[in-house]
Formats: structure tokens, C-alpha cells, sequence
């Protein structure tokens, strides 16, 4: 059972990988894409490909999720880690990108909060995964998770004015 553990674990740290590289490129390219006030067809070309790993990444994160979860029922040992903070807060994460790539392919999402709640959850499902949040509530992680997103926010727009307003002068 040891060695099911490990796997799922390689699975999700190849998904949370693949999720914070793709995304920060996503939005790299996103502010490129802005300079001009229109995406033309070869930035839609790299978003694609972007899009395409970060979907990679969605799907393998949420495999090592629900696998990590059948595998602690049927060990009997770690039905604990069920309910832990860490694993609801790595599944809602999950959860909120998921829906969020949804809306965002869908344009429900508007583009002003979209890819700054697509960045954030990827960059908070990294630092939840990375750091050893242990003995934190999970009411606690949403707060924490919540003022990141500002504190992203905040700092994706002013690199965005920077990068926009720079390049139009």
C-alpha cells in the first residue's frame, strides 16, 4: 500500500508541476497578448498549448486526489487523511479550478477575475502542497487562501498596467 501512496503522491506533484508552470505561462502570455488589445491567432496558438498542459495538470491532480481517497478507505489506516484540512483545502482548490476553467472556456467568467483566480488557486494549491500547513484549520487555509488572491490580484494588475501602459508609450 506504501508504494500506491508514492504513486499517487509522484502523480500529484507531476499535476502541481504542470498546473503552476502552465499557468504562469497563461498568464505571461495573457499580458503579451494585452500590449495590442487583441489576441491574433498565434497568441491563441500558445494559449492553446498552454491551456492543453493545464488541463494535464487538472486531470492528474484530480486523479491523485480521488485515488489518494479510495486508497486511504481500502487501507483502513489513513481514513483520517480523509478529513484532514490539508486534503479538503487540496480539493476544494482543485475545485475551484476546475469550475473556474470552465466558466472561463464557456466566457462567464469575466476576463478581469479569471485568470488572476485561475493563477492564485494554482499558486495556493502549490504553496498547500509544498509547505507543511499541519495543525492548521481549514477554516484557516480559506483565509489564508482568500488573502492571496487579493494580494495576487493586486500584484497581477499592477504588473499588467506596468507591462500594458509601458509598451504603448
Amino acid at each position: 500500500m506504501e508504494t500506491l501512496f508514492t504513486v499517487i503522491q509522484i502523480l500529484h506533484q507531476m499535476g502541481v508541476t504542470f498546473g503552476v508552470g502552465a499557468s504562469t505561462f497563461a498568464l505571461t502570455f495573457f499580458i503579451n497578448a494585452l500590449e495590442d488589445g487583441t489576441i491574433d491567432s498565434s497568441e491563441r496558438r500558445f494559449l492553446h498549448i498552454v491551456y492543453v498542459v493545464l488541463r494535464i495538470g487538472m486531470t492528474l491532480i484530480t486523479l491523485s486526489l480521488l485515488s489518494f481517497g479510495v486508497a486511504a478507505l481500502f487501507s483502513g489506516a489513513n481514513i483520517s487523511a480523509l478529513f484532514s484540512p490539508l486534503y479538503l483545502a487540496k480539493l476544494t482548490l482543485i475545485g475551484v479550478i476546475i469550475v473556474n476553467a470552465i466558466l472561463m472556456t464557456y466566457h462567464k467568467m469575466p476576463m478581469k477575475f479569471g485568470p488572476v483566480l485561475a493563477g492564485g488557486s494554482w499558486y495556493s494549491l502549490f504553496f498547500v502542497t509544498a509547505f507543511p500547513f499541519a495543525g492548521l484549520a481549514y477554516s484557516a487555509l480559506l483565509l489564508y487562501y482568500g488573502a492571496f488572491l487579493v494580494v495576487f490580484f493586486i500584484v497581477f494588475i499592477a504588473v499588467k498596467n506596468y507591462f500594458v501602459i509601458s509598451t504603448a508609450r
